[in-house]
Parts: C-alpha cells; sequence; structure tokens
C-alpha cells in the first residue's frame, strides 16, 4: 500500500501577484540557525507583506535533535502568538520595490524554510516550491547557509557567471561538496527549471551539544552580504547587539554546550555535522 505524500499552498490575497525582475532569497532551519536568523530579520525588520504559506504532510512540529539531519520529530501543532494554533509552514513574503526606496529596481521574494522529516517529502516541497518560482517569473535564488570549514562567506552556484558575480562581492569559491537540507536543495531543483541559484555560506563553528543554536556574528555577517548583493538596507543592530551579548556570556564561562560525555564522542559528531546546511 501506498502512502499519501501531499502539499499545497495558501494564498494570503486571490489576486494574481505582479512583481517587477524578482529575486528570492531562501533560509531555514541549520547548522547554527544562520540561514533562518537572517531571513527572521529580514521579515522583522523589513516588514515585508506575507502573501502565502506552503504546507506538507512531511512538517513535523517538533524535532529532537538536528531537522536539518532529519532528527527524530512528532507531528503536531504549533502554538504561535495570541496562542493561536497553526501547522508548521514554509512561509513566502513579498518585499515590494514600490515601498522600499533602497530597492527601486526589483522585487524581492522572502522565503522563511522548513525542514521536512524525509528525503522524499524534501523533494516534494522543494518542487512545489520552485514550481511557483516559475509562475512568479523568479529567475535568480539566493540560498543561504553555514559551515564549519572555510573561513568568510564562500558561495558555490547554478552556473560560472554567478560564481564571477559573487567574485565582484568579494565571495570566493567553495571547496566544500555539500549543502544539506531544504535551501540547498531549492537551489539544485530550480536549476532544472531554468532558475538560476546561488548558494552563500557563512562560517561558524560547531555546537556538538546544540548544532541549531544562533549563531548571530555569522549571521550579522551573511545579512550584510545579501543585502550588498541584493541593493537593500537592512538593520543589522538586534544581531549586533544578540551577538555582543552572547559574547559577553562565553566571555564570562557561561556556555550552552554540555560537559558531559567524551572528547572521542564529541570529535564524531563534529566528522558527521561538518559541511553544509
Amino acid at each position: 500500500m501506498g502512502v499519501t505524500r501531499k502539499a499545497w499552498i495558501n494564498y494570503r490575497d486571490t489576486r494574481k501577484l505582479k512583481l517587477k525582475d524578482p529575486i528570492a532569497i531562501v533560509g531555514s532551519p541549520g547548522l547554527r540557525s544562520v540561514g533562518k536568523l537572517v531571513i527572521d530579520a529580514l521579515a522583522e525588520k523589513s516588514q515585508p507583506q506575507l502573501f502565502a504559506e506552503l504546507f506538507s504532510y512531511g512538517f513535523p512540529s517538533i524535532y529532537y535533535g538536528p531537522s536539518y539531519l532529519c532528527a527524530p520529530s512528532h507531528v503536531g501543532a504549533q502554538i504561535v502568538k495570541g496562542n493561536a494554533v497553526e501547522l508548521p509552514s514554509v512561509k513566502l513574503y513579498t518585499l515590494n520595490n514600490k515601498k522600499q526606496e533602497q530597492a527601486p529596481s526589483r522585487d524581492v521574494v522572502i522565503i522563511s524554510g522548513y525542514q521536512a522529516h524525509d528525503a522524499l517529502n524534501h523533494y516534494m516541497v522543494a518542487d512545489k516550491l520552485t514550481d511557483l518560482f516559475a509562475e512568479l517569473h523568479i529567475k535568480k535564488v539566493i540560498s543561504l547557509g553555514a559551515q564549519v570549514i572555510e573561513e568568510g562567506i564562500r558561495c558555490c552556484a547554478t552556473d560560472v557567471e554567478l560564481l564571477e558575480e559573487m567574485s565582484k562581492y568579494g565571495i570566493e569559491k567553495t571547496h566544500v561538496d555539500r549543502f544539506i537540507g531544504f535551501s540547498g536543495l531549492v537551489a539544485a531543483i530550480g536549476r532544472e527549471k531554468g532558475i538560476k541559484g546561488v548558494c552563500l555560506f557563512a562560517n561558524t563553528a560547531q555546537n556538538p551539544a546544540e548544532p541549531e543554536y544562533p549563531d548571530f556574528d555569522a549571521a550579522k555577517g551573511l545579512l550584510e552580504k545579501v543585502g550588498e548583493i541584493v541593493g537593500l538596507k537592512v538593520d543589522i543592530s538586534d544581531l549586533e547587539e544578540r551577538s555582543r551579548s552572547e559574547g559577553e556570556l562565553i566571555g564570562a564561562g557561561i556556555t550552552r554546550e554540555s560537559e558531559e560525555g567524551g572528547e572521542q564522542e564529541r570529535e564524531g559528531d563534529r566528522e558527521e555535522l561538518i559541511g553544509y546546511a
């Protein structure tokens, strides 16, 4: 007997969205939550319009481990502001150029991603989202993530021209061959549909006890670079403050990494998690 898997999109407005030369920015939960932090900052500070949500049978409400590694999970509802219950979803925002003096040349679509619990559902959701990109005439996607191997911000892309374009912003090519999870899959599937994609990775450090524990400093650097590429002035003050507060805690000897467990076990965890997410 087959297993039913379903993904669907709910629109907040039934009117057809008309965008000018749109570019999409995609981030999701992942290594040190860097991509998610950038998207959250854009959604909060730029005040974009939520125009659609993508739902899936493959979205659990909670993970018991790194979501980008398909950790054990449970389905259910999420309790949000005002004690409302809702399904987990990929949220799609539009930043209209008419309301943004700093980005007059194009519209920006901001994608707050969500990790599915297995590979098949990941593919289904990414396929559904990139179909929507095609409908909206989005021809370029920037996917965000983090890495633990190379210094600075690195990139890979769907074609050589994009790599050359990124070099103009001081972003070097990566030499690592993995981008784990939703954001990377969106760029790769988009390529099969004629959508150009560039993947940007901020350098971070492993936290084996809590792999998704946020790295605000890495997110700040990535957000600044995204703003430079897209031509969008972004407010990084919150990330700066949270990064400073985190640094003070660490300086005082307060860390989130567990003191329990042997060093051998931690080294094994690092080897398994090395790469992009």
